[in-house]
């Protein structure tokens, strides 16, 4: 128990230090200078933890397992940047030394994450608090390459929404290098970038309708798609299924972002400019993009649930939630101290039942091992040399 309560207080203290670092990242016109240093600092903190643990996370031996069957040519089902890398760094350290390739997953994971915090204009130290609480740092920690996929997607989309199209299209395309799925972005991000009319609603909701009625034609589409997922262990752990937490996460956000419209065209009424009422709808063109985004994961979620790979999908979506809420509780018309209390009390909420739930057999992110403490046959055992 004393290992348990050892965990979870340095992951809470991990959360903190980060949390009071990101808390003097300006982001002002002036502030590049003293922002840089802070930035680095804050990806060492979040990179080392990462970097330094050992058989920590539900999938840490299938991954080691995949870096050695990369390496030597056996078939995996692991994407071809993935194995070209373990290949890489294997013969060039002339053995497997896979704790350098947790490393560089690790830093890139980091790197990117904290790069899409800091291109977005949502308030940096409120979405970086958000981006801990909700776990998203910690479960990089599991299915690693796919959380660097969605690091990088996260960034292109940052990207996308400045105009970097072909930046935006590198990012993801190396992404797919490592995880599939990230291909599904280039759809995905797109329709969500566009000012959505009835017509996007009506056909999301024929969409979402279709999941329900044809699962089973679906199914077959997405194993043929991508096969090597009937046997993939990671997901077998992650499993199908509707995803409440998910949903609940979902639900909250779009209530929240249904509050500020509806308050600030209540302002604008009040104030009597009444031809400004009808734009009283209209809010900044990044949250209506992750709004757009959390509606198409709610039908994503609820309608393709039977997809044993939703959850995954979904996150190329939800994890803006980071940067809509703290732009939605940022406007003008959400100055009650009460709204915003409740929202980081719920987010602290979410943090303390994802400490409980990180002992699972599902995560296995608790108890935390890392190199440090780790003795030399300790090491050997992961490994595959001997």
């Amino acid at each position: 128990m004393a290992l348990n309560a050892a965990g979870i207080i340095f992951y809470i203290f991990i959360a903190v230090v980060t949390s009071a670092t990101a808390f003097f990242v300006k982001r002002e016109k002036n502030s590049i200078y003293t922002d840089r240093p802070l930035l680095a600092m804050l990806v060492l903190e979040l990179f080392l933890p990462a970097a330094l643990r050992i058989n920590t996370g539900n999938d840490y031996q299938t991954y080691i397992d995949h870096f050695h069957d990369a390496n030597v040519g056996n078939y995996v089902v692991t994407e071809w940047g993935f194995n070209a890398l373990s290949k890489a760094v294997y013969g060039f350290l002339a053995g497997e030394w896979f704790p350098v390739l947790f490393a560089i997953f690790a830093f890139f994971t980091v790197l990117f994450f904290v790069k899409a915090l800091y291109m977005s204009e949502a308030p940096f130290f409120q979405s970086f608090v958000l981006f801990m609480l909700f776990g998203l740092y910690f479960r990089s920690m599991n299915t690693m390459r796919y959380y660097m996929a969605l690091a990088f997607c996260i960034t292109a989309l940052m990207y996308g929404m400045k105009k970097c199209y072909i930046r935006a299209l590198v990012l993801i395309l190396i992404a797919a290098l490592f995880h599939k799925t990230a291909l599904l972005v280039l759809v995905m991000y797109p329709v969500c970038m566009i000012r959505w009319n009835k017509f996007y609603y009506i056909a999301l909701g024929a969409l979402g309708i279709s999941g329900l009625i044809f699962r089973a034609q679906y199914m077959d589409l997405f194993i043929k798609l991508y096969p090597s997922y009937v046997n993939e262990p990671e997901l077998v752990a992650e499993g199908g299924g509707i995803s409440l937490v998910n949903i609940a996460r979902i639900v909250f956000t779009l209530g929240l972002a249904a509050a500020a419209l509806l308050w600030k065209r209540e302002n604008i009424k009040k104030s009597g400019a009444k031809d400004d009422v009808k734009k009283g709808f209209m809010l900044h063109d990044e949250v209506s993009v992750y709004i757009q985004m959390n509606i198409a994961a709610l039908v994503l979620c609820t309608c393709f649930s039977f997809t044993p790979f939703s959850s995954r999908i979904s996150y190329y979506l939800i994890t803006t939630q980071v940067m809509l809420i703290p732009m939605l509780l940022k406007e003008k018309n959400i100055n009650l101290k009460a709204v915003k209390t409740a929202v980081y009390a719920a987010a602290m909420l979410y943090f303390a039942v994802f400490l409980y739930r990180a002992f699972g057999d599902t995560t296995k992110l608790l108890p935390y091992h890392t190199l440090l403490s780790c003795d030399l046959s300790e090491f050997i055992k992961y490994t595959n040399l001997l």
